[in-house]
């Protein structure tokens, strides 16, 4: 029987609700570039269900067919190479932001860590965000939680395909020195909750407050935080999952 031995946070939105901040940054470099673009809520959470800055800001150049805008002359003008330089801008934003708010971990982040060090389980954090917001994040939570608590960090520099691919979650596997089976996964968007599905983890959704509306039914599990989420609890939730894994194959060979 597979031990839980891994617990990894998906996303910064795991950890911190930043979605509105990174709205902002965003926003801020678009102003900055001269365009006349400007991502309210609704777009902004709709542009969400794309992983990736940099994949988002090319959907609504691309007129992103879920985004609220009105198409504009300036969007279609606008090059891969200025979208790279337009990400570049959002990231210095977005880490210029978290340094002039209080930021605070979702509820149970830090509970759940904890427990996961008591019980000698790893934490990892495998994110298809840059190293630039990782470190930014990192230093806003600081005093609240420390990032050397991870045993891995992943970012969108270490693997080719980013999420909803499985590649980030098997690159992270492969640091922790585990399989599939022996660890959890918590997503908070239906893109990256793909991708640890792919990889054959057993997930936990956490939505945040711009993807509540998403589509988390390939989830294990589906809770608004983490709070009453225990070791013991996540055992059960692996051993579920193990035991309805082991009984479709039984039907596969049945049939």
């Amino acid at each position: 029987m597979s031990q839980l031995k891994a617990v990894i946070f998906g996303a910064i939105g795991t950890i911190a609700e930043t979605s509105d901040l990174q709205r902002q940054a965003f926003n801020l470099a678009f102003a900055e570039a001269g365009l006349d673009w400007n991502w309210d809520a609704q777009t902004y959470g709709d542009l969400l269900k794309i992983n990736g800055g940099q994949n988002r800001i090319c959907a609504y150049r691309d007129l992103f067919e879920g985004a609220t805008a009105v198409a504009s002359p300036l969007r279609t003008g606008i090059t891969d190479f200025q979208i790279a330089a337009l990400h570049q801008a959002k990231t210095k934003h977005y880490v210029s932001l978290l340094e002039n708010i209080p930021l605070h971990p979702r509820t149970g982040v830090v509970e759940l860590i904890e427990a996961c060090r008591q019980a000698g389980i790893q934490v990892a954090f495998c994110t298809s965000t840059t190293i630039e917001n990782v470190s930014g994040i990192g230093a806003a939570l600081s005093g609240l939680l420390p990032f050397d608590r991870f045993a891995t960090i992943v970012t969108n520099d270490r693997v080719r395909r980013p999420k909803p691919a499985p590649d980030a979650y098997i690159y992270c596997l492969q640091q922790l020195g585990l399989t599939a089976d022996e660890a959890i996964a918590i997503e908070d968007t239906s893109a990256s909750l793909a991708a640890a599905t792919a990889a054959g983890i057993t997930t936990i959704a956490t939505p945040g407050a711009t993807t509540l509306d998403q589509d988390f039914g390939a989830a294990d599990l589906v809770v608004p935080d983490l709070s009453g989420i225990t070791i013991d609890r996540l055992s059960a939730l692996l051993q579920a999952r193990r035991l309805t894994t082991s009984s479709s194959q039984r039907v596969d060979l049945l049939s």
